[in-house]
Protein backbone atom coordinates (compact mmCIF):
# COMPACT_ATOMS: atom_id res chain seq x y z
CA UNK A 1 0.00 0.00 0.00
CA UNK A 2 1.29 3.25 -1.00
CA UNK A 3 1.84 6.17 1.54
CA UNK A 4 -1.14 8.07 2.24
CA UNK A 5 0.90 11.46 2.14
CA UNK A 6 3.59 12.55 -0.02
CA UNK A 7 6.53 15.11 0.43
CA UNK A 8 4.23 17.70 -0.60
CA UNK A 9 1.57 16.73 1.44
CA UNK A 10 3.65 16.41 4.67
CA UNK A 11 4.86 20.31 3.81
CA UNK A 12 1.66 21.82 2.95
CA UNK A 13 0.46 20.52 6.08
CA UNK A 14 2.77 21.68 7.88
CA UNK A 15 2.47 25.26 6.97
CA UNK A 16 -1.02 25.27 6.72
CA UNK A 17 -1.29 24.03 10.86
CA UNK A 18 1.11 26.65 11.35
CA UNK A 19 -0.44 29.94 9.83
CA UNK A 20 2.69 30.53 7.69
CA UNK A 21 1.66 32.36 4.31
CA UNK A 22 3.84 31.49 1.16
CA UNK A 23 5.19 35.25 1.31
CA UNK A 24 6.64 34.01 4.75
CA UNK A 25 7.57 31.09 3.71
CA UNK A 26 10.01 31.97 1.01
CA UNK A 27 11.32 35.17 3.39
CA UNK A 28 11.69 32.26 6.33
CA UNK A 29 13.33 29.93 4.60
CA UNK A 30 15.83 31.99 2.23
CA UNK A 31 14.10 31.21 -1.12
CA UNK A 32 13.05 32.62 -4.23
CA UNK A 33 9.18 32.05 -5.07
CA UNK A 34 10.11 30.74 -8.42
CA UNK A 35 11.74 28.09 -6.20
CA UNK A 36 8.75 27.27 -3.95
CA UNK A 37 6.82 27.06 -7.08
CA UNK A 38 8.99 24.69 -8.28
CA UNK A 39 8.45 22.52 -5.62
CA UNK A 40 5.14 22.53 -5.69
CA UNK A 41 4.98 21.52 -8.97
CA UNK A 42 7.01 18.43 -8.15
CA UNK A 43 10.74 19.40 -8.53
CA UNK A 44 12.76 18.06 -5.78
CA UNK A 45 15.48 20.25 -5.47
CA UNK A 46 17.31 19.20 -2.12
CA UNK A 47 18.66 22.71 -1.13
CA UNK A 48 15.18 24.63 -1.10
CA UNK A 49 13.32 21.34 0.07
CA UNK A 50 15.91 21.23 3.27
CA UNK A 51 15.56 24.93 3.77
CA UNK A 52 11.60 24.70 3.44
CA UNK A 53 11.36 21.66 5.84
CA UNK A 54 13.84 23.50 8.33
CA UNK A 55 11.56 26.51 8.33
CA UNK A 56 8.19 24.26 8.85
CA UNK A 57 10.24 22.37 12.11
CA UNK A 58 10.49 19.25 9.93
CA UNK A 59 13.28 16.48 9.53
CA UNK A 60 15.08 17.79 6.35
CA UNK A 61 16.68 14.68 5.60
CA UNK A 62 12.77 12.45 5.90
CA UNK A 63 11.38 15.21 3.93
CA UNK A 64 13.96 14.53 1.09
CA UNK A 65 13.76 10.90 1.10
CA UNK A 66 9.77 10.81 0.80
CA UNK A 67 10.38 13.15 -2.16
CA UNK A 68 12.87 10.54 -3.53
CA UNK A 69 10.68 7.79 -3.22
CA UNK A 70 13.79 6.63 -0.59
CA UNK A 71 11.51 6.06 2.47
CA UNK A 72 9.14 3.18 2.59
CA UNK A 73 6.84 1.95 5.61
CA UNK A 74 8.09 -1.48 7.23
CA UNK A 75 7.22 -4.88 6.69
CA UNK A 76 4.39 -5.35 9.76
CA UNK A 77 2.63 -8.98 10.29
CA UNK A 78 -0.33 -8.77 12.20
CA UNK A 79 -0.90 -11.26 14.53
CA UNK A 80 -3.56 -13.50 13.35
CA UNK A 81 -6.33 -12.43 15.31
CA UNK A 82 -6.04 -8.65 14.09
CA UNK A 83 -7.35 -7.99 10.21
CA UNK A 84 -7.55 -4.82 8.24
CA UNK A 85 -10.43 -3.55 5.94
CA UNK A 86 -9.65 -0.93 3.29
CA UNK A 87 -12.67 0.27 2.14
CA UNK A 88 -13.20 3.98 -0.33
CA UNK A 89 -14.17 6.77 0.31
CA UNK A 90 -14.74 9.16 -2.52
CA UNK A 91 -11.06 9.72 -4.13
CA UNK A 92 -9.22 8.43 -0.83
CA UNK A 93 -9.42 4.49 1.12
CA UNK A 94 -10.06 4.11 4.82
CA UNK A 95 -9.30 1.55 7.27
CA UNK A 96 -10.19 0.05 10.02
CA UNK A 97 -9.94 -3.03 12.37
CA UNK A 98 -11.25 -6.05 13.84
CA UNK A 99 -9.07 -7.62 16.65
CA UNK A 100 -10.41 -10.39 18.79
CA UNK A 101 -9.22 -12.57 21.96
CA UNK A 102 -8.50 -16.20 20.56
CA UNK A 103 -9.68 -18.19 23.63
CA UNK A 104 -13.25 -16.43 24.40
CA UNK A 105 -13.74 -15.35 20.32
CA UNK A 106 -15.10 -11.72 21.67
CA UNK A 107 -13.87 -9.07 19.23
CA UNK A 108 -14.18 -5.65 18.84
CA UNK A 109 -14.22 -3.73 15.79
CA UNK A 110 -12.21 0.09 15.57
CA UNK A 111 -14.13 2.60 13.43
CA UNK A 112 -16.56 1.19 10.67
CA UNK A 113 -15.12 2.00 7.30
CA UNK A 114 -17.38 2.63 4.21
CA UNK A 115 -18.43 -0.92 3.58
CA UNK A 116 -18.79 -3.47 6.49
CA UNK A 117 -19.39 -6.54 4.36
CA UNK A 118 -16.16 -7.49 4.84
CA UNK A 119 -16.06 -7.24 8.27
CA UNK A 120 -19.73 -9.23 8.54
CA UNK A 121 -17.43 -12.43 6.51
CA UNK A 122 -15.05 -12.12 9.23
CA UNK A 123 -17.15 -12.40 12.05
CA UNK A 124 -18.99 -15.25 10.58
CA UNK A 125 -15.69 -17.37 9.23
CA UNK A 126 -13.91 -16.81 12.58
CA UNK A 127 -16.81 -17.42 14.33
CA UNK A 128 -16.83 -14.23 16.44
CA UNK A 129 -18.80 -12.22 18.18
CA UNK A 130 -18.44 -8.60 18.47
CA UNK A 131 -18.37 -7.33 21.93
CA UNK A 132 -18.00 -3.68 21.46
CA UNK A 133 -17.33 -1.08 18.46
CA UNK A 134 -14.66 1.82 19.36
CA UNK A 135 -14.31 5.17 17.58
CA UNK A 136 -11.49 6.58 16.98
CA UNK A 137 -13.47 10.05 15.96
CA UNK A 138 -16.10 11.12 14.59
CA UNK A 139 -15.27 11.89 10.69
CA UNK A 140 -17.38 10.65 8.26
CA UNK A 141 -15.26 8.38 6.36
CA UNK A 142 -14.74 6.84 10.11
CA UNK A 143 -18.34 6.42 11.31
CA UNK A 144 -20.19 5.29 7.59
CA UNK A 145 -21.18 1.96 7.91
CA UNK A 146 -21.52 2.46 12.12
CA UNK A 147 -25.44 2.42 11.90
CA UNK A 148 -25.21 -1.08 10.12
CA UNK A 149 -22.63 -2.81 11.99
CA UNK A 150 -24.74 -1.93 15.52
CA UNK A 151 -27.90 -3.14 14.04
CA UNK A 152 -26.42 -6.54 12.52
CA UNK A 153 -24.24 -6.85 15.96
CA UNK A 154 -26.06 -5.35 18.22
CA UNK A 155 -22.87 -4.39 19.78
CA UNK A 156 -22.27 -1.45 22.15
CA UNK A 157 -20.84 1.58 20.27
CA UNK A 158 -17.94 3.74 22.03
CA UNK A 159 -17.32 7.41 20.50
CA UNK A 160 -14.46 9.90 21.66
CA UNK A 161 -15.90 12.07 24.60
CA UNK A 162 -15.55 15.45 23.07
CA UNK A 163 -16.88 13.95 20.28
CA UNK A 164 -20.24 12.36 20.32
CA UNK A 165 -21.75 10.51 18.00
CA UNK A 166 -25.93 9.37 18.42
CA UNK A 167 -26.13 5.70 20.25
CA UNK A 168 -22.36 5.52 21.20
CA UNK A 169 -21.45 5.84 25.03
CA UNK A 170 -18.40 8.07 25.74
CA UNK A 171 -14.95 7.43 25.69
CA UNK A 172 -12.83 9.69 28.15
CA UNK A 173 -9.19 9.72 28.48
CA UNK A 174 -7.32 6.51 30.19
CA UNK A 175 -10.58 4.25 29.87
CA UNK A 176 -9.85 0.55 29.73
CA UNK A 177 -12.17 -2.08 27.82
CA UNK A 178 -11.30 -6.04 29.21
CA UNK A 179 -12.31 -7.99 25.99
CA UNK A 180 -11.43 -11.55 27.36
CA UNK A 181 -7.12 -11.19 27.75
CA UNK A 182 -7.15 -8.57 26.20
CA UNK A 183 -6.67 -4.92 27.76
CA UNK A 184 -7.59 -1.67 25.34
CA UNK A 185 -6.07 1.43 26.81
CA UNK A 186 -7.92 4.87 24.92
CA UNK A 187 -5.53 7.61 24.79
CA UNK A 188 -6.97 11.08 23.93
CA UNK A 189 -4.57 13.15 21.30
CA UNK A 190 -6.74 15.86 19.92
CA UNK A 191 -5.15 17.65 16.58
CA UNK A 192 -6.90 16.29 13.78
CA UNK A 193 -9.85 16.48 15.88
CA UNK A 194 -11.31 17.39 18.79
CA UNK A 195 -11.13 14.35 20.93
CA UNK A 196 -9.11 11.99 18.62
CA UNK A 197 -8.45 8.92 20.40
CA UNK A 198 -5.65 6.19 20.43
CA UNK A 199 -6.26 2.49 21.17
CA UNK A 200 -3.56 0.49 23.23
CA UNK A 201 -4.36 -2.86 22.68
CA UNK A 202 -1.92 -5.48 25.49
CA UNK A 203 -2.37 -9.13 25.36
CA UNK A 204 -1.56 -9.96 22.17
CA UNK A 205 1.50 -11.40 20.80
CA UNK A 206 2.73 -7.97 19.78
CA UNK A 207 2.00 -4.53 21.20
CA UNK A 208 -0.98 -3.09 19.01
CA UNK A 209 -2.24 0.83 18.95
CA UNK A 210 -5.26 2.10 16.64
CA UNK A 211 -3.99 5.15 15.99
CA UNK A 212 -7.00 6.75 13.83
CA UNK A 213 -6.17 9.87 11.86
CA UNK A 214 -3.61 11.05 14.55
CA UNK A 215 -0.44 9.37 12.69
CA UNK A 216 0.02 7.98 9.76
CA UNK A 217 3.33 6.18 8.10
CA UNK A 218 5.36 9.43 7.47
CA UNK A 219 3.18 11.61 8.25
CA UNK A 220 -0.04 12.94 10.37
CA UNK A 221 -3.49 13.77 10.18
CA UNK A 222 -3.91 17.24 9.42
CA UNK A 223 -3.91 19.32 12.80
CA UNK A 224 -6.86 21.32 12.81
CA UNK A 225 -6.11 23.35 15.86
CA UNK A 226 -3.43 24.07 18.61
CA UNK A 227 -0.24 22.55 16.09
CA UNK A 228 2.45 22.06 18.44
CA UNK A 229 0.54 20.81 21.37
CA UNK A 230 -0.61 18.55 18.89
CA UNK A 231 2.58 17.16 17.81
CA UNK A 232 3.62 17.03 21.62
CA UNK A 233 0.30 14.46 22.51
CA UNK A 234 1.35 12.98 19.79
CA UNK A 235 5.16 12.18 20.98
CA UNK A 236 3.59 11.44 24.27
CA UNK A 237 0.81 9.00 24.10
CA UNK A 238 1.90 6.97 21.08
CA UNK A 239 5.77 7.68 20.25
CA UNK A 240 6.66 6.44 24.01
CA UNK A 241 4.85 2.99 23.63
CA UNK A 242 7.55 0.31 22.85
CA UNK A 243 8.99 0.60 19.57
CA UNK A 244 8.08 -2.60 18.35
CA UNK A 245 3.73 -1.41 19.17
CA UNK A 246 2.63 -1.83 15.36
CA UNK A 247 0.86 1.17 14.42
CA UNK A 248 -2.99 0.69 12.58
CA UNK A 249 -3.77 4.23 11.19
CA UNK A 250 -7.15 5.13 9.70
CA UNK A 251 -5.69 5.90 5.91
CA UNK A 252 -2.19 4.24 4.85
CA UNK A 253 0.09 1.82 5.72
CA UNK A 254 0.96 -0.37 8.76
CA UNK A 255 4.06 1.17 10.55
CA UNK A 256 5.42 1.06 13.62
CA UNK A 257 6.56 3.24 16.74
CA UNK A 258 10.38 2.52 16.05
CA UNK A 259 10.27 3.17 12.38
CA UNK A 260 8.23 6.43 13.08
CA UNK A 261 10.34 7.66 15.62
CA UNK A 262 13.52 7.26 13.33
CA UNK A 263 11.42 8.62 10.35
CA UNK A 264 8.68 10.98 10.62
CA UNK A 265 9.41 14.07 9.20
CA UNK A 266 6.74 15.78 12.33
CA UNK A 267 9.43 14.54 14.99
CA UNK A 268 12.57 15.61 14.50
Amino acid sequence: MNLEDTHLDVLIKAQKAQGITDRDLVKLAEITVPDLNHLRAGRREPTALERVARTLSLRPDSVIALANGAWNPPAVALPATVLKFTTPFADMAVNHYLVWDPKSLKAVAFDAGTDADPLFAALERHKLKLDKILLTHAHGDHVLELDRIREKTKSAAFAPEAEPVEGCQPVENGKRFKIGALTITAHTVPGHSQGGTVYEIQGLDNPLAVVGDVIFAGSVGGIRSRYRPALEAIRTAVLTLPPETILLPGHGPLTTVGHELAHNPFFP
